[in-house]
């Protein structure tokens, strides 16, 4: 179980690698270009999504509760949403002139949308790595294996009429006295 928080960590950390790769390639392309085109702006709104999701990923490693897990099963789905959307803007980058069905390749490839394309099909495997890591991880957070086992209080039922509240968990001999100590109560109230 905690094999898979020690991943959550190593996905996460290459979630942050891939978004810091992805907005550098961006800011590269963006300033080469005179206009602003979808190829050359969109590994910066999908760099911000890697970012977001490897963010996630490492609060959920660190809290382990079942509504920060599912954040990150969420935004990994939306992510990997997002991600196939920047591969389609990033074949346009590859395309000339689209007519009838017909797409004419340019004769100068970029490398920078090449590069671009590949770090998006990295963050698509990152994603669906980390929508399973992510589930593995709500399964255990809802089987309350994360849970500590020691809290503030715990309740103490010693008979049918007898409940004591204590606030540290209490040996053998603490509750064979408070046991004593209840019963001495109840029959000096009677």
């Amino acid at each position: 179980m905690y094999i898979f928080i020690g991943l959550t960590y190593a996905i996460s950390s290459l979630h942050i690698i891939l978004a810091l790769m992805s907005i550098i390639l961006g800011i590269i392309s963006q300033s080469r270009e005179l206009v602003w085109m979808a190829h050359s702006i969109s590994p910066l709104w999908s760099g911000v999504f890697f970012a977001l999701c490897g963010a996630i990923g490492i609060i959920c490693a660190r809290q382990k509760g079942l509504y920060v897990i599912l954040c990150y099963v969420a935004i990994s789905i939306v992510t990997l949403i997002v991600d196939c959307v920047n591969i389609q803007l990033l074949r346009l980058g590859l395309v000339n002139i689209m007519t009838d069905g017909q797409a004419y390749l340019k004769e100068q490839k970029d490398l920078l949308v090449f590069t671009a394309l590949i770090i998006s099909l990295i963050e698509c495997l990152m994603c669906l790595l980390s929508i399973s890591v992510g589930v593995r991880l709500s399964f255990d957070a809802t089987k309350k294996k994360f849970r500590k086992k020691e809290g503030a209080f715990y309740v103490q039922i010693l008979s049918e009429k007898d409940i004591v509240v204590v606030s540290k968990p209490s040996s053998s001999k603490q509750s064979v006295s408070a046991h004593e100590s209840v019963q001495s109560f109840d029959r000096s109230s009677t």
